[in-house]
């Protein structure tokens, strides 16, 4: 952990959320990780931001130090934990950035909490609840049902690393999942990541997203038109494993106020790998632009 930045902990009245914050740079700067991450999913990218931005990032709940709330894990229960944190933490209008589950948290706050939002950038996240019975999720299945039965804390993160070798995981453009080891090999360090991932994660959350209820609610064509503020979507290549689609993005654009896009070729659903300098680039413009 950066030595500027710390954690702390507040109650929204229904869960203790975690967070890290950094030192008081400019305007502030809320970085929302993805599906099973932790605030420290944006270790590498955190100083070159908090040069630039007064930086929080919270732990969803479920997620990292924050706390469980099992049966209440929908974008709509981040969204209303996000809101209250904006408004009991930050305090002020806050430039929002959420990557996968992060940018589909932030859109629901923009439209829903407009008084507190600035802008927002959107890092590779889906645009409609497609996934829930498309034939990407089918093939997510198998490593969500694996990862679910390693999380919660109930095995060490070495048995967890151990165990993730076998996993199943998908390969872009190909139909039948390989496991972890064939696709990264005995030392990858993904292995360690993933695995202290899920140690933290609550089981729970895995089941929403396994059945479907997660994204109850998560409607573009009601979520989108609602937004006032300048919005940013950063697309991966599908072809290379990115979750927004080109014809998400059409349907998208021309429903916010104020949108720009750009699209990374070539560039998986991981944004900031393997260099994160033409991401950060894009994302520290969009928001000194304003």
């Amino acid at each position: 952990m950066p030595t500027e930045t710390r954690e702390h902990s507040f109650d929204t009245g229904t869960v203790t959320i975690n967070y890290a914050e950094g030192p008081p740079s400019g305007l502030p700067l809320v970085l929302l990780h993805g599906g099973s991450g932790r605030w420290q999913n944006y270790e590498d990218v955190i100083p070159d931001l908090a040069a630039r931005f007064h930086l929080y990032a919270p732990d969803f709940r479920g997620h990292g130090k924050s706390g469980r709330v099992p049966g209440r894990y929908r974008l709509q229960d981040y969204a209303n934990d996000t809101i209250t944190f904006l408004r009991q933490c930050v305090a002020e209008s806050a430039c929002l950035f959420g990557s996968s589950m992060g940018g589909m948290v932030a859109l629901m706050v923009a439209a829903q909490a407009p008084g507190d939002v600035r802008a927002v950038v959107v890092g590779d996240s889906p645009l409609t609840r497609r996934t829930d019975s498309s034939a990407h999720r089918d093939r997510a299945r198998a490593r969500t049902e694996a990862w679910r039965d390693l999380a919660g804390g109930k095995l060490s993160i070495a048995e967890i690393i151990e165990a993730l070798k076998d996993a199943p995981t998908e390969i872009p453009g190909q139909d039948e999942p390989v496991t972890m080891r064939e696709k990264y090999g005995e030392d990858s360090g993904n292995y360690t990541w993933v695995a202290t991932n899920l140690y933290y994660n609550d089981p729970d959350m895995l089941t929403a997203v396994l059945e479907g209820t997660m994204t109850v609610g998560y409607e573009i064509e009601k979520v989108l038109p609602a937004i006032r503020c300048p919005v940013l979507l950063l697309q991966a290549d599908p072809d290379a494993g990115g979750v927004m689609t080109d014809a998400e993005v059409e349907r998208a654009l021309p429903l916010l106020a104020h949108p720009q896009h750009v699209r990374f070729e070539q560039r998986s659903h991981a944004l900031f790998l393997p260099e994160k300098e033409p991401v950060l680039r894009a994302i520290v413009e969009f928001f000194e632009s304003l």
